[in-house]
């Protein structure tokens, strides 16, 4: 089934930054992963975004994988909802684009994408936060986005996410001897 992008203009610049993956149709490669993360950068002399998804592979203090990825908005993108990317294989990035599709964003709060398609050799879909961890009642919705896609729920799953630590007891003194704490 094909699936059609987000219809309203998004700024691609505004979806740069941390992106935690909180629900996933994931690939074979990351169907075991824990705090997935994936992170934009804009290359501004190439012209194009540097992605680089990490993950913890089995567990969450698992050996952690990174998978990078370069990308930029299909230049037949009207509204900057349909993207590209080419992944890494080594040594290179792979020499054709493959398209990906935003469903839904929220530059400040939420990004739903996925494969422009959910068959085919490897679909895959993501539901991410700006924030590492959520509420069910924040992805319900997020996850509705995908369905009406033609997502199957049941093929959805929770990544987990690993509670940051609590640095609220910290003292300043404590904070102070810290490595790298100005």
């Amino acid at each position: 089934m094909a699936i059609a992008p987000l219809d309203r203009r998004i700024d691609p610049l505004s979806a740069m930054g941390e992106w935690y993956v909180q629900v996933a149709v994931p690939t074979p490669f990351d169907k075991t992963a824990h705090n997935g993360l994936e992170l934009y950068e804009w290359d501004d002399r190439r012209q194009r975004v540097r992605v680089t998804y990490t993950f913890n592979d089995g567990s969450p203090s698992g050996k952690q994988r990174s998978v990078g990825q370069i990308g930029r908005v299909n230049p037949r993108s009207e509204n900057g909802t349909l993207w590209q990317v080419a992944p890494s294989l080594g040594c290179c990035y792979l020499c054709c684009w493959l398209d990906y599709v935003i469903l839904e964003f929220d530059s400040d709060s939420h990004m739903v994408c996925c494969s422009p398609s959910t068959g085919g050799i490897a679909p895959w879909m993501y539901v991410m936060t700006r924030k590492q961890v959520v509420d069910e009642d924040v992805l319900e919705p997020l996850r509705t986005v995908a369905a009406n896609a033609g997502w199957d729920r049941a093929r959805m799953v929770r990544v987990p996410q690993a509670q940051p630590p609590d640095t609220s007891d910290a003292s300043p003194l404590q904070d102070a001897t810290r490595p790298g704490h100005v």
